[in-house]
């Protein structure tokens, strides 16, 4: 029991520097950061001036709601933009189980085919091409025009742009009646090993290096 509560006390303690860390230089009240004096509000100053009359008030009323609307406007925007941000992860789960599903499928086709599976696969890579796209933009959205990053992320940027592409093809290759079903193969299940390569990729990415603990 004492050395439990000595781990609580210890950890208060620790927490309590972390935040008093994070402040820093900070100072409250009278100062911003960078030790630039912060403003008065304008209806403090319209307050702090004797004998100001109802004009000035409402004049200082009026200030005030520009300032809080540009704000409300700035916190939507900034909202929005990271809503959008935020959707490459939700995007790539869609591509990744609709090729890995048609690479398993064109295997029972291979094996006996049929047309229902045949149709089965050309669905399937029609929308694992479209999510491609979109996992595709939204990782561009995600990151922004940024070509940077260590060897992990340039294999994750452009070997996702390297699947979207080829799940084009593959999905134009379905489309044609005439397609060769060779070529759609030929696509289809190194498509599949890439994905495998992605998402180990995004892991390392998301979760740190050696992620699954190899």
């Amino acid at each position: 029991m004492t050395s439990v509560l000595r781990f609580f006390a210890s950890l208060a303690l620790f927490l309590s520097a972390m935040v008093a860390f994070a402040h820093g230089d900070e100072k409250h009240g009278g100062e911003k950061h960078g030790g630039e004096e912060a403003r008065p509000a304008a209806s403090e100053v319209a307050h702090a001036q004797p004998g100001h009359d109802i004009e000035a008030t409402g004049t200082a009323a009026i200030s005030n709601e520009a300032v809080e609307g540009h704000d409300d406007e700035q916190a939507q925007s900034e909202g929005i933009i990271g809503v959008l941000k935020s959707l490459h992860p939700a995007t790539v789960h869609f591509p990744i189980a609709l090729f890995l599903m048609a690479a398993l499928t064109e295997l029972f086709v291979m094996s006996h085919r049929t047309p229902e599976r045949e149709a089965a696969v050309r669905i399937m890579i029609f929308g694992g091409a479209a999510g491609g796209v979109l996992a595709a933009l939204f990782g561009w959205i995600h990151t922004g025009l940024w070509f940077g990053g260590d060897f992990v992320m340039q294999v994750h940027r452009w070997n996702g742009m390297l699947i979207a592409v080829l799940g084009i093809a593959a999905a134009w290759i379905a489309y044609r009646a005439s397609g060769s079903r060779a070529a759609l193969r030929a696509l289809l299940f190194p498509i599949a090993a890439l994905l495998i390569v992605q998402g180990f990729m995004g892991g390392e990415l998301a979760h740190g290096l050696n992620h699954l603990k190899l």
